[in-house]
């Protein structure tokens, strides 16, 4: 399907059906809760640690950021899982890795959403909320996003954006109750299916979202992107042709496009990730930049892009990889970086058409996911991914050669106790890594409390240190 056929199946699958839940913006979500935990309070103490043998519920960490000193780890937890089934988690901890339980109810933030849909395929309960990123303000306070889960029916999930002060209390002047969910479709439809994956906040307070959004009953995503007001209200003026006020939403590039990272360029945002690494431009009125890359879109063709930076000189760089790469006969998974000019072009100061595979040392091959990227100061690159199943920092270059005098070969690695990760399916949702003085901060799957011994596939926060 064209990307002008595209457009127009989506203006009328979609056509001016976006439904936010939740005061300013239509009211789904009830009246404002002076505790954080709407739970009231039946969530554990995140604080203390349990008692030999007891077992915490699971809990997974998705992403993660500096703040007030510390680091804030949003995600889900199965905390009351027989109630209000997976909810939504965010959690500080110190710069020691202690919980901070001056943040929320003893250190974390368990929200749960409620519908909106309500019809035959939903069931009556919704059962999954979940965080996949997160951003730190000027002023300290926190914006989240992730998905909320229409009905344990089904696979349909709206889109979902929590706004905290600094302490942990929800915001009431964002939404009228610190909460946002937003809905594509018909009311109480179960259509489509969406999450958050990337938080763009700007100078005047607004704030883009990207991530994906497909049918629920297929496998191609289409990048969508959504600009509200600092109130947690949709930003109507920005609009794009075939799809609802407020958003931009494009795709038939490739089976599977999902913002993992948005960059600014002026008032213009560039997003990108998913396969062959794809990046477009986005106007601040909601259009498609048609100069942006070749016919308004820059490609690599094989593999997927999981993160997004700007480079110091303008220009982009993601980060993912390509499976089935032949070396030395054998086929492997190898860590991708790719480079793109400012307006979209193969940077081939960078490499052969702005391409880095890393095929050596035999110690970087089986890159299963690549989940954390960042530039520092001296123009070194960090990535975080999975390789051999177990978690690695690599330190890259200017250039995008391995820094081989960062850890072993240019990598660190974790502990060999660490349980093996499940190989590579979907990427993972980043960024994953953080970085606080001179020592990086990334998480890997499940986050649990300080004191308990992590079990069959859980992780804990990890740690690297002399940046």
């Amino acid at each position: 399907m064209n990307h002008s056929v595209r457009r127009a199946a989506w203006a009328a699958l979609v056509a001016s059906a976006l439904l936010v839940g939740g005061g300013a913006c239509g009211g789904d979500d009830g009246a404002p809760d002076d505790n954080p935990s709407p739970d009231a309070g039946t969530q554990p103490d995140a604080g203390t640690p349990p008692d030999a043998g007891t077992k915490l519920p699971a809990e997974e960490g998705r992403a993660l950021a500096v703040s007030n000193g510390g680091l804030i780890v949003v995600g889900s937890t199965e905390a009351n899982l027989a109630t209000t089934g997976v909810d939504l988690l965010v959690r500080r901890y110190t710069a020691a890795g202690e919980v901070d339980t001056s943040f929320g109810t003893q250190g974390s933030v368990v929200l749960d959403f409620e519908g909106p849909a309500k019809g035959p395929l939903s069931g009556q309960r919704e059962q999954d909320d979940r965080a996949d990123t997160v951003a730190v303000l000027a002023d300290g306070s926190i914006l989240v996003a992730g998905f909320a889960r229409g009905g344990n029916k089904t696979d349909s999930r709206d889109f979902a954006v929590v706004k905290l002060q600094p302490n942990g209390q929800l915001d009431t002047g964002f939404n009228k109750n610190g909460r946002s969910r937003l809905h594509f479709g018909e009311e109480n439809s179960v259509n489509f299916v969406g999450t958050v994956r990337s938080i763009l906040p700007l100078a005047d307070g607004r704030f883009y979202v990207g991530g994906f959004l497909t049918k629920s009953d297929g496998l191609d995503e289409d990048f969508a992107l959504i600009r509200y007001n600092a109130d947690g209200s949709l930003d109507t003026t920005f609009k794009s042709a075939g799809s609802p006020s407020g958003s931009w939403i494009g795709g038939a590039y490739t089976d599977a496009e999902s913002v993992q990272g948005m960059v600014l360029q002026g008032s213009s945002v560039v997003l990108a990730g998913g396969d062959h690494f794809a990046a477009v431009r986005i106007t601040s009125s909601g259009s498609q930049d048609m100069t942006f890359g070749t016919g308004g879109i820059a490609k690599s063709e094989d593999g997927q892009a999981h993160a997004l930076v700007a480079r110091p000189n303008g220009g982009l760089l993601l980060a993912g990889e390509r499976q089935d790469v032949k070396v030395g006969g054998e086929a492997h998974g190898v860590l991708k970086l790719v480079a793109y000019t400012a307006d979209g072009k193969p940077d081939v100061t960078f490499g052969p058409a702005g391409v880095r595979e890393l095929t050596a040392p035999a110690g970087v091959l089986d890159v299963v996911d690549v989940s954390g990227l960042r530039i520092q100061a001296d123009g070194k690159i960090l990535v975080f991914a999975d390789v051999y199943a177990k978690p690695v920092l690599f330190r890259l270059l200017p250039n995008g050669e391995l820094d081989t005098s960062f850890g072993t070969d240019g990598m660190v690695r974790w502990p060999e106790t660490q349980l093996a990760v499940p190989l590579f399916i979907r990427s993972t949702t980043g960024p994953k890594l953080a970085i606080l003085g001179d020592r990086a901060f990334v998480t890997d799957a499940n986050v649990f409390s300080p004191g308990y011994f992590p079990s069959e596939n859980a992780y804990v926060l990890l740690e690297s240190t002399g940046l």
